[in-house]
């Protein structure tokens, strides 16, 4: 699994190479994401907790919503992590 962490507005490059066995993250200002509908190549989604709190955003259907611990967690599983 690639793990995929997004932190732009502007993902749609590096998300195209992303597959469905891969997972995105959204982080920082990638987090306004959610208020777009769009397509994602994965159904792995999830959203960094302190950064959706920070922007007063509500979670998204099909995102999880991860803390600092569960963000290194996944970071440690992924065979590969990839900011963007």
């Amino acid at each position: 699994m690639l793990l995929y962490q997004i932190t732009t507005l502007e993902p749609n490059v590096i998300l195209s190479l992303a597959g469905a066995q891969d997972a995105v993250l959204l982080r920082q200002d990638a987090v306004y994401l959610l208020k777009q509908q769009r397509s994602w190549p994965t159904n792995k989604l999830y959203v960094l907790e302190q950064d959706l709190l920070a922007r007063g955003l509500q979670l998204s259907q099909g995102f999880q919503l991860i803390n600092d611990q569960q963000w290194v967690e996944l970071t440690l599983t992924a065979n590969q992590v990839i900011l963007c």
